[in-house]
């Protein structure tokens, strides 16, 4: 309420009751309290969006790479070893005692080649006949010694010739050089009969380190390990680890694992606290033909550190709007409560509005545009990359067009080893609306992925209903019909398709027509969930090149032609029969083309999502 109080001056002057300032303060707490809920959920959602995406991708992608460099230069090794192995100048002159200059002089040849050229450390040749053990080493080829049955140092030859192996590798840390040398073994046979052993030495330390120094240029606090059959790290970035043991470093039922790593699996993502609780993400892999591990690790802090500034700059926007709008009320407080003055001022302000209100405008349309470009990273960081798609289903393409920069459609993808979970959906609305219920819908997918189910749609689908209808009740009517239609699939690797659908078809090409597998009507949404409304779900049988196509109501229903009606089912149906057995490539460029055509002139009505997989033999 606003009253008059008259001074000993008999001026009048305006003041504010207990109740006015109750509601600017009230105001100011409500948009306070807002903008931190808002923070903190977008924080949560990229931080959970950033670590699941380095343990799928960035970790492992970072730790297959350097173990590709490090086995194909063993690989490259041993081929070097075997192609010496099987010259025959070399195994006439192992056969006749060594002694013949002219397969010397040229055996001197291909060594010089392999350790200049190539750049193998040392070459060396042992003769079975003589007990001869050649060497070519900084630049020359000579007899360095004579093996013998009693020379701990010389049972390595006696028992490759006892095993009679095309090759074997051994990796060896050098204490006094305090490095790694990998040497590689191979067998010189001639009818069946072992004459000797030849191969070469490489220093693996050095190849490692190359690629520890590439590492430390994009992540500081990373390390590279390589660990012995023993657990012992013979290889480090930081020198505080160096013959130091997994064991010692790691938790038990981590360094365990790392010690049990198959050679023919991929390499192992996991997470472990140490005794400081700081969180650490590693990947490790066992290198063919060895007992050593290659192990990655990385501080979950380094990972996410950009989060940091991401977090000061929302606190300092909050911030900024909170005293913006604890301005705003204090200002709007006075002009109400002076309504003679402010009838006083209103013909200068009129007179100013017109300018005042193009600059406002264009203030405000850079504001909000760069919010939704914004905006639309963050929904593109959240959907999988087209080479995730492909990395799990080779044939495959998606078309994702939303209506503004960011849309209501979603598509959502999780690889197992028994096969790949897909989901493609279409929420309520589109803009930052849309685009904003589809960032907790991926949240609900990545939740029940992890710690309910992952290969059975139907489940899914239900507890995506149940999580939904219990995260977004509420007693607003306008929130009631809010919701989205979907469909999951879990696609098998042995052909078998599992499928559950809310209020959106799945579109099967088995190689003479299109058919269209239906789902419940229902959608997902928020009424109230009753014991009847159970999505079900369906096996589809296939065979490898049948097409599946996903499509979201936003293509069936783009108005266009010469009467502007929408483009339908039938079209879509008989584009679908047309372009299926093209490559998937044509397939994508073809439906994108002939939306555009059908629409002309007409602008864009809805989102447009389309994803298409063929099966794999």
């Amino acid at each position: 309420m606003i009253f008059r109080k008259r001074d000993e001056g008999k001026k009048e002057r305006l003041l504010l009751d207990h109740n006015s300032i109750r509601v600017m303060v009230a105001g100011c707490l409500v948009i306070a309290m807002a903008l931190l809920i808002m923070s903190i959920t977008s924080v949560m959602i990229m931080n959970k969006a950033t670590v699941d995406k380095l343990k799928r991708y960035d970790l492992r992608m970072q730790a297959e790479n350097i173990g590709i460099v490090i086995e194909s230069k063993i690989d490259k090794a041993v081929d070097a070893s075997l192609l010496m192995a099987h010259d025959p100048l070399l195994e006439h002159w192992l056969v006749d005692g060594d002694v013949h200059n002219f397969e010397s002089d040229y055996i001197t040849l291909h060594m010089q080649y392999l350790a200049n050229e190539i750049g193998y450390d040392t070459v060396f040749l042992a003769n079975a006949k003589t007990l001869h053990y050649w060497n070519y080493h900084e630049k020359k080829f000579s007899l360095l010694d004579t093996l013998s049955p009693t020379e701990p140092m010389d049972q390595w030859f006696f028992s490759f010739l006892q095993r009679q192996n095309n090759y074997e590798i051994n990796i060896d840390y050098n204490k006094n050089l305090k490095d790694t040398f990998v040497w590689i073994n191979a067998a010189v046979t001639q009818d069946g009969q072992m004459l000797g052993a030849t191969g070469v030495g490489m220093n693996l330390g050095k190849v490692i380190n190359e690629l520890i120094a590439a590492n430390a240029e994009n992540n500081e606090q990373s390390d590279i390990w390589l660990v012995d059959g023993a657990g012992r790290i013979c290889l480090s970035k930081n020198p505080v680890y160096l013959e130091g043991s997994v064991q010692q470093y790691l938790p038990a039922e981590t360094a365990a694992d790392i010690e049990a790593a198959a050679v023919d699996n991929p390499f192992f993502v996991r997470e472990y606290k140490d005794e400081e609780s700081k969180l650490y993400d590693i990947a490790y892999k066992r290198i063919k033909d060895s007992d050593w591990k290659l192990v990655i690790r990385m501080p979950r802090t380094e990972s996410v550190k950009f989060l940091t500034d991401i977090k000061w700059h929302m606190a300092l926007s909050c911030l900024a709007i909170l005293v913006c709008m604890i301005l705003t009320f204090y200002f709007v407080s006075h002009q109400i409560a002076n309504p003679y003055k402010r009838a006083l001022q209103l013909n200068k302000e009129l007179e100013n509005a017109v300018a005042a209100r193009t600059s406002e405008l264009q203030e405000k349309n850079i504001e909000i545009q760069d919010s939704l470009e914004y905006a639309q990273l963050i929904q593109q960081a959240i959907m999988p990359s087209s080479d995730e798609l492909t990395q799990y289903l080779k044939e495959s393409f998606v078309i994702f067009e939303p209506k503004e920069s960011v849309g209501g459609d979603f598509y959502w993808m999780r690889g197992y080893e028994d096969g790949v979970l897909l989901a493609v959906g279409d929420c309520t609305g589109h803009g930052v609306p849309g685009a904003l219920m589809t960032t907790a819908v991926s949240a609900m997918f990545n939740h029940i992925a992890e710690d309910v189910c992952h290969d059975d749609p139907a489940r899914v689908l239900n507890e995506l209903a149940r999580e939904f209808h219990q995260a977004f009740t509420s007693d607003s009517e306008r929130f009631i019909a809010d919701g989205f239609e979907t469909v999951v699939l879990f696609v098998r690797k042995n052909q078998q398709i599992l499928f559950a659908g809310a209020g959106m078809s799945l579109y099967q090409y088995d190689g003479s027509q299109v058919l269209e597998i239906k789902g419940n009507k229902m959608a997902v949404d928020c009424r109230t969930t009753k014991s009847d409304r159970i999505f079900d779900g369906q096996i589809i049988a296939s065979h490898p090149g049948d097409m599946f196509y996903i499509v979201t109501d936003g293509y069936r229903e783009q108005p266009g032609g010469e009467r502007a009606l929408p483009y339908g089912k039938r079209r879509l149906l008989a584009l679908l029969d047309k372009v299926a057995n093209l490559p998937i490539n044509e397939q994508r460029q073809q439906i994108v083309n002939d939306l555009h055509e059908y629409a002309s002139q007409e602008k864009q009505r809805d989102d447009v999502t389309v994803v298409g997989f063929r099966m794999q033999a």
